[in-house]
């Protein structure tokens, strides 16, 4: 005799994320969002550009979907999406998506240099620059380089950051692409070093140390993701007055977010967003994925990868459902990006969920789109610039 145990088994098969583009100028691409009923449908798309878009709410008031230009079939809509199914809202500017370029600065420690700037210990002084995560193998892979040179009780300190630049520039140029760019700290503006530079052709300089900062890594759509340097600089010791003493001093100089300018000292999300577009197709069907060729879909791609002030996102994340006995329910995120652009980077966007309410205003002005619709069921939330 024995008994028979049955285990019944839930879990969320499809929970996924599915990417629209959208494009086109805040005033006759992006249309404001539509309630539709009897006398009001949503707008033709048809006439405009690709991407255009329009948030669409249903004849019940209970359900939305995003209306939407393909570049190849035409309009079409995202699923339609019931308003009490809504978990989350998210609104995130393209400044706050962007990379600050590491920069750190390393200079002799105060022991080891005089009143004058002049070195007090002679020894080998080597800088060490570890390279964590190596060409994405992980933070276990560490690459080291490192520049070297030896330093003379009495020699100006700034001869040994020449010595030290150049040295650690030579090390780096052996890489297939830069890492690092390498300079010196001046009281003006940094002196940069390459392989090339000799002590000599820097003798009208006077170096207060070496400045190391990120370099934008190449990048391929799709087979090779956009790449950041997580590097450290780290000085070696030397002997002095009877024990071994790290010789330099790190200091972070990687900008604060309120100073982040993008290609300056900033890299913005226009590459990983051109990545998503190109994978999260699929989400869409293997058709998108060149599976089953030759019956698979030609896609065109709308996102710039060049776009010099990124992607703004707004991700509506939800569940869809079954009834009767097909009780599972299945989450998925639908994510709508924009372009940015020099001023009020996020006009697109906005003019697309709506007007959040603003009694302060004059006139005043009512909520609308997916302030209005989502209001007592799910909080939108807003990134700081946005």
């Amino acid at each position: 005799m024995f008994n028979l145990i049955v285990f019944t088994i839930m879990f969320t098969e499809n929970q996924s994320r599915q990417l629209y583009v959208v494009k086109g100028t805040a005033d006759t691409d992006v249309i404001a969002p539509v309630e539709v009923d009897d006398s009001h449908a949503a707008t033709d798309l048809s006439s405009k550009v690709d991407g255009a878009s329009q948030l669409v709410l249903g004849p019940n008031k209970d359900e939305f979907y995003l209306s939407y230009k393909g570049p190849k079939d035409g309009v079409q809509r995202s699923d339609i999406i019931k308003l009490c199914n809504v978990m989350d809202v998210r609104f995130t500017a393209a400044k706050d998506l962007m990379h600050a370029k590491k920069k750190v600065i390393v200079a002799l420690a105060s022991g080891l240099k005089d009143s004058s700037n002049k070195l007090t210990v002679t020894d080998d002084y080597v800088l060490n620059v570890e390279i964590h995560s190596y060409l994405s193998s992980g933070y276990d892979s560490t690459k080291v380089k490192f520049g070297a040179a030896h330093g003379t009780q009495g020699d100006a300190a700034s001869d040994l950051y020449k010595k030290l630049a150049i040295s650690l520039a030579k090390n780096f140029a052996r890489e297939g692409a830069a890492l690092v760019t390498i300079s010196l700290q001046t009281t003006s503006n940094p002196i940069p070093v390459t392989a090339k530079s000799t002590v000599t052709s820097l003798t009208s300089t006077t170096a207060t140390g070496i400045i190391l900062e990120e370099v934008e890594q190449p990048w391929r759509l799709g087979a090779a993701k956009q790449e950041f340097v997580n590097f450290e600089a780290k000085p070696s010791t030397v002997y002095s007055g009877g024990v071994d003493v790290v010789w330099g001093t790190v200091t972070d100089a990687t900008p604060a977010k309120t100073n982040w300018v993008a290609g300056t000292n900033a890299i913005v999300n226009s590459k990983t967003v051109a990545d998503m577009e190109y994978f999260f197709h699929k989400n869409r069907g293997d058709v998108y994925g060149l599976v089953g060729f030759p019956n698979n879909i030609d896609t065109t791609y709308m996102v710039d990868a060049s776009n010099a002030y990124g992607y703004s996102f707004v991700d509506i994340h939800y569940f869809t459902e079954g009834n009767s006995h097909n009780v599972g329910k299945s989450e998925k995120t639908l994510t709508i990006v924009a372009a940015g652009a020099a001023s009020n980077p996020q006009a697109l966007l906005k003019k697309l969920v709506g007007n959040k309410a603003d009694s302060s205003a004059s006139p005043a002005v009512a909520a609308s789109g997916l302030y209005k619709w989502l209001e007592n069921i799910a909080d939108i939330k807003a990134s700081t610039n946005w």
